[in-house]
């Protein structure tokens, strides 16, 4: 059902971005302006997110200084910290998703099962396709391989942070004010793109990409962002096992 608002003259309902009345003509300017203004301040927010995960992805990523572990655990808090606390500004369009509505194991398990699956097909590609282009093969566990407890430390930074707090960003804080800006598609291809985007990885924006759209479809049809946690949480832990095995 539309969504409507009430005229101030007459108390008929019109759409929300009807600047007359369909009834008594009164002009609805100000119930417009109102509409742009929380959709411009839906979009300056969402932006602010984005710039900060840019931001910290690229530094991780392209300046050596930050490459440490001491560094690395810094910036998976802020990280961590910029989902949760965009998530809390926007309780009250947010909260819903925290809840499991119709939760089922068998769904659960199916998640879990498409998500190994694919997570050994993209392997092997993602390999071969490091091998043909840049010659060499690349593995994420090297950063962690001379500190103790490595097998640990890659499976808490590489499966379970990134499984928690994107999904809490992308599919929960991020999509969500999309999804009130946009239509579902829209939302959902966008804030994909995005997610894509902050990998900083053109090689993998095969997979990544099909990925993210996956997890906002799951996201969207599921009413929840725990399938899609369960989900990335899987996925993830796959390719850490690969490269720990």
């Amino acid at each position: 059902m539309a969504e409507t608002r009430l005229c101030a003259q007459c108390g008929a309902s019109n759409g929300v971005n009807v600047k007359f009345c369909s009834s008594c003509g009164h002009k609805q300017i100000e119930t417009f302006n109102s509409q742009t203004a929380h959709n411009w301040k839906l979009l300056k927010q969402t932006a602010l997110f984005y710039c900060i995960y840019i931001l910290i992805c690229a530094l991780s990523s392209f300046v050596d200084y930050f490459k440490t572990i001491g560094w690395f655990l810094i910036i998976e808090i802020i990280i961590a910290g910029t989902a949760v606390i965009f998530f809390a500004y926007n309780w009250a369009n947010c909260k819903k998703l925290l809840r499991w509505p119709s939760f089922s194991f068998p769904k659960l398990a199916a998640y879990g099962a498409f998500a190994m699956t694919s997570a050994l097909l993209i392997h092997y590609i993602a390999n071969w396709v490091n091998v043909i282009v840049f010659s060499r093969d690349y593995y994420y566990y090297s950063i962690f391989a001379d500190s103790p407890g490595s097998a640990y430390l890659i499976i808490f930074f590489t499966a379970i942070t990134p499984a928690l707090f994107e999904e809490l960003g992308f599919r929960g804080y991020l999509l969500q004010s999309l999804l009130n800006i946009a239509d579902t598609g829209q939302a959902v291809f966008i804030s994909a793109f995005l997610f894509a985007i902050i990998h900083l990885s053109f090689i993998s924006l095969f997979w990544l990409i099909p990925f993210a759209l996956f997890l906002g479809y799951t996201r969207v049809k599921e009413n929840t962002i725990w399938y899609g946690v369960f989900f990335h949480f899987c996925f993830n832990l796959t390719a850490c096992l690969f490269e720990l095995l």
